[in-house]
């Protein structure tokens, strides 16, 4: 794999920095900026003289479009150690992370060569910027938080290297991360729904005998200590599995809040993992089952 030749900054939407910059560890650097990425629907009328030339005038703009203010950047130094992965894994897991801990309607709508402050006076040969993350929401998640502090900031730098270690060694893991990160980007709910199930299905189902059970009852396992509270969880999570098996079979009974509480269940088991640094194993969902 070739060394990367210039560091690689995202643009951060969604909260503000509640100081000037945080240290994300390995030279990766969280930092106030600003920029604003518009992208408005436009139509011209008449073919161009010459090929891959601009369509001449007039154009018409139309309604729709999207548009975001960056508020933070993420730099990835081109000197990160390659063992960490790349520059893009990088940005994808602080950019999941963001979304996991801190605020799920974070983006990172674009990608820059240079700081996004001093791109405007950079000329077109030595500037790169990128589209990245910019399809609608069609389920938006929301939180309480208001912006990214240094408790948000700690929390994403204890965890980066630990996501990005865990989704190298578990398939399981990485398509969990893969199912929440792009679940709100799903169009149709069941989908989603499906999806997200299909995550927790390969982290909690060591036998595909008596599905339902075993998942809800290694998820209870996982989450509670034993007790009322464990047991209330079991009954939870299998009503949720009965929402996910029609919505499999082209019946969905789901509503808004089934989604969201999958949602959820999703993202504490995601967080427990990081906290624990390891998906559990089926000897270690067991154990904890029977109170070995």
């Amino acid at each position: 794999m070739a060394k990367p030749t210039f560091d690689l900054y995202a643009g951060v939407s969604g909260l503000e920095l509640t100081e000037a910059s945080f240290d994300l560890g390995s030279g990766i650097v969280l930092s106030r900026t600003y920029a604003h990425l518009m992208a408005p629907f436009v139509m011209a009328f008449k073919r161009p003289t010459e090929y891959d030339q601009p369509h001449p005038g007039p154009w018409k703009s139309l309604g729709g479009g999207f548009a975001f203010d960056i508020e933070a950047e993420i730099k990835v130094p081109a000197a990160l150690d390659p063992s960490q992965g790349t520059q893009s894994d990088v940005i994808r897991m602080i950019g999941f992370l963001l979304r996991l801990g801190v605020h799920p309607a974070l983006r990172l709508p674009a990608l820059a060569n240079h700081p996004f402050s001093t791109m405007a006076y950079r000329s077109e040969h030595e500037s790169w910027l990128r589209p990245n993350e910019f399809q609608p929401r069609h389920f938006p998640l929301d939180s309480a938080s208001e912006a990214i502090g240094a408790d948000e900031a700690a929390w994403v730098a204890e965890r980066w290297k630990v996501g990005l270690k865990l989704s190298k060694e578990s398939a399981e893991f990485a398509l969990a991360v893969e199912a929440i990160d792009g679940g709100q980007f799903v169009q149709k709910s069941a989908l989603a729904l499906v999806s997200l199930w299909a995550a927790l299905e390969a982290l909690f189902s060591p036998s595909t005998s008596e599905l339902k059970f075993r998942v809800s009852a290694l998820i209870a396992a996982y989450l509670e200590p034993p007790g009322s509270s464990r047991h209330a969880l079991q009954k939870a999570v299998a009503k949720l599995y009965d929402k996910r098996s029609a919505a499999a079979h082209g019946k969905p009974k789901h509503e808004t809040d089934d989604l969201l509480e999958t949602f959820n269940l999703l993202a504490q088991v995601l967080r427990k993992i990081l906290d624990e640094r390891a998906v559990p194993s089926k000897e270690d969902l067991e154990r904890t089952l029977f109170g070995v």
